[in-house]
């Protein structure tokens, strides 16, 4: 480990943290899952949203408790790696980069909402336009970029709350009766659908070593983050289905009840201020975080040490040039990447799977730190917790494969394999000349240079 990482500054609050989780939770997914999960379980999807924030907090639990305990830059690949080895946290990041196809995703999704009141550009021109914007953003460093999430999220709080509050007044009870016309079998499946839509708030912990007092911060942000958008979730579900039959709002978007109560110019901000601005703020939660992780890996000597070089106000450029490329390639080429979504998610689920196991592992690797941590668990909780996650991923990653074809099963297939085996070529290459990437990769100095206050 070299002393890079001493050059990271802690400039984020709590309120900086707190906006950056709720911009990352709060996506295109409410505006476009709430009526496929209205279709399996009806007036029901109101209490799907709770559940299913209770269900992200029970499988967030081991990464607050490493948060709490370890907080560091870079977080899911450092703790990878350093709780386990230098392969493990190596497949970490490497599924990490092939979940950031999501870009395009959201960049596509954008234009989707604003070629209809702006057709001066396509639906992947806006796409273009709204990752250059951020990717520029995030160039001027972490504390501008924060002080745009904030505005963003507010922008899109105020949207959101536009959309429930006219409905409000509206709401027909009878309309919601019988509350679960889809059976318990419907609503587990709501539940689990929505958890997508629902978690995000945990990859804050890749801030861990930029944050002040990450210790509180962490386990208080990713809590208050999930239950405070789950709230709102649960208001924009009441008017959806209270309004007008749930029937109508079967697999719809959430502009099709809008319809029915919203003014004209209170429509036309929903779709810019809500689900336009829901997608730049989970886009630029994207250019915030992940490129933590690739910063610490090319200190580590996973990475060429030049991928991690950060500009005279802090910001990784070349990892968010990349970003930039593999978000707009994909919509400058024209491609047609609505299946990628689903793919997409299981990439961004399978790296859990990892690190959960990685987190049983504090009380044994760092007895002193867990002893000292303000949030901790005793074995039985900590394993208890870690069956549950493991389950919960498992059954997420089955729903989604549901039906995706088989060249995309494939094309993530052949990444995963690509994770697999980048680490072992790269410690081969890097043998020749002399450097024990073994050693690198579980180096501690990482943690005393970022978790001191």
């Amino acid at each position: 480990m070299t002393d890079s990482s001493a050059d990271l500054k802690r400039v984020l609050s709590f309120w900086d943290v707190l906006f950056i989780a709720i911009g990352q939770i709060i996506g295109a997914g409410v505006v476009a899952l709430t009526g496929v999960a209205i279709g399996m379980t009806g007036p029901a999807v109101i209490f799907a949203y709770l559940a299913a924030a209770v269900l992200v907090l029970i499988v967030s639990v081991l990464i607050m408790v490493a948060g709490a305990t370890l907080p560091v830059v870079g977080a899911y690949y450092v703790w990878s790696s350093r709780l386990g080895n230098g392969w493990l946290g190596s497949v970490v990041l490497m599924l990490i980069l092939l979940a950031s196809i999501t870009l395009s995703l959201y960049g596509s999704s954008f234009g989707l909402y604003l070629n209809p009141l702006f057709p001066i550009l396509s639906i992947n021109g806006w796409g273009i336009v709204v990752i250059a914007v951020l990717f520029a953003a995030n160039l001027f460093g972490l504390s501008l970029a924060s002080r745009v999430q904030i505005v963003l999220v507010l922008v899109l709080l105020s949207a959101l709350s536009i959309y429930a509050g006219f409905a409000m007044p509206r709401v027909d009870p009878q309309l919601l009766t019988p509350m679960f016309p889809k059976g318990l079998m419907g609503f587990v499946s709501a539940v689990f659908l929505l958890k997508f839509a629902t978690g995000g708030a945990a990859m804050i912990v890749g801030l861990g070593g930029e944050t002040h007092h990450p210790e509180r911060t962490i386990p208080l942000v990713i809590v208050t983050a999930t239950l405070f958008v789950a709230v709102i979730y649960g208001f924009v579900a009441l008017a959806s289905v209270g309004v007008s039959p749930w029937q109508e709002m079967i697999d719809q978007p959430l502009t099709v009840a809008g319809e029915k109560f919203l003014p004209g110019w209170a429509m036309s901000y929903f779709l810019i201020g809500g689900a336009g601005v829901a997608i730049c703020t989970t886009l630029n939660a994207q250019f915030i975080q992940l490129p933590r992780n690739f910063m610490v890996a090319s200190w580590d000597g996973l990475l060429p040490k030049w991928v991690g070089e950060q500009n005279r106000f802090g910001a990784p450029h070349w990892i968010l040039t990349f970003m930039l490329i593999v978000g707009a390639g994909p919509l400058i080429a024209g491609l047609d990447i609505s299946i990628i979504a689903r793919a997409a998610t299981i990439a961004a689920t399978l790296p859990g799977l990892f690190i959960y196991w990685a987190v049983t592992r504090l009380p044994g690797e760092f007895p002193d730190e867990y002893e000292r941590s303000l949030f901790k668990l005793s074995p039985f909780w900590l394993w208890t917790f870690f069956i549950a996650s493991e389950v919960s991923s498992v059954v997420g990653i089955l729903i989604l494969s549901q039906g995706l074809p088989s060249g995309v099963l494939i094309t993530l297939t052949i990444g995963v394999a690509a994770a697999v085996a980048y680490y072992p070529l790269r410690k081969r290459f890097l043998a020749r000349h002399g450097i024990d990437l073994d050693a690198r990769t579980i180096d501690r100095a990482v943690f005393p240079q970022q978790s001191a206050h």
